[in-house]
């Protein structure tokens, strides 16, 4: 699956004025992505993604990217290597137990995050180079694990029924099934064509027990309304829809389903 890279810029933003703005970066190995958000109207001004790591960290002049320019900035990254915790049971003392059950290379670290409304704990590892290149250029910034900003937005914004909720990018595919208000499952899956999404997806509802014609798909990512994706799943589930929620206000410059992974981090 491929998908276009966002780059948009609201008409109206100078970013030689950002002092009243909050900066998000969200980072995976290979690339970054960011935006500009206001923090009392939650307007995005800027929005990039599928950027090269050079330009975050070895930025030219009079760079977006310098703490100091902006009100607040919050910083992310995506990983495969993870496990959830319930809250309850996890105590930073057995860390390196929980750790065991992930994949941990020698040039990683170990981080964690809780996701949600508290209940889990998150434990993650991202590559120690790199977290050490965020402390130098961002110090004092909390890193988060990115995939809760959909997390937290989607249990904000629950749909009523049985829905199943999937976020794609170009190479992998998350799932959540929220329960009342805690997470019964979420897992990422190497995917990148239409017959692994369809695959994946009808694996996790079958773990479930989910009825595919009684289940509806809620999908965010870069896809696009009745987009191939869509029409897929569509001949296998009860219906198919793109996640929007009532107090969002750019559904017509950015649509939510698309940006979703900036708005719920703070």
């Amino acid at each position: 699956m491929h998908f276009i890279p966002i780059n948009y810029s609201d008409p109206g933003f100078n970013p030689a004025y950002t002092a009243d703005f909050q900066l998000t970066i969200l980072l995976s190995s290979e690339s970054f992505s960011y935006a500009i958000r206001h923090p009392v109207t939650h307007a995005l001004v800027r929005v990039s993604t599928g950027n090269d790591l050079k330009e975050l960290f070895d930025p030219p002049e009079n760079s977006l990217f310098t703490v100091a320019n902006y009100q607040k900035v919050i910083f992310a990254v995506d990983t495969k290597s993870f496990c959830l915790i319930p809250a309850a049971i996890f105590t930073p003392e057995n860390l390196l137990d929980f750790a065991a059950f992930l994949s941990v290379k020698e040039a990683d670290l170990i981080l964690t995050d809780h996701l949600a409304n508290g209940e889990n704990t998150v434990v993650f590892t991202f590559p120690e180079k790199l977290i050490r290149q965020i402390e130098v250029k961002f110090p004092l910034v909390k890193i988060q694990f990115a995939p809760k900003s959909w997390i937290k937005t989607v249990f904000s914004s629950a749909f009523a029924g049985q829905h199943l909720y999937l976020f794609l990018t170009e190479n992998s595919l998350q799932i959540l099934f929220p329960e009342q208000k805690n997470i019964n499952f979420y897992n990422q899956f190497i995917c990148s064509t239409l017959d692994e999404l369809v695959y994946f997806t009808a694996l996790v509802a079958s773990q479930l027990k989910l009825i595919p014609e009684e289940t509806t798909l809620v999908l965010s990512g870069r896809v696009e309304d009745n987009g191939e994706q869509m029409l897929r799943l569509k001949r296998f589930f009860k219906g198919v829809l793109l996640f929007t929620s009532p107090d969002y206000q750019q559904r017509d410059r950015l649509p939510q389903h698309q940006v979703i992974n900036f708005l719920g981090l703070s």
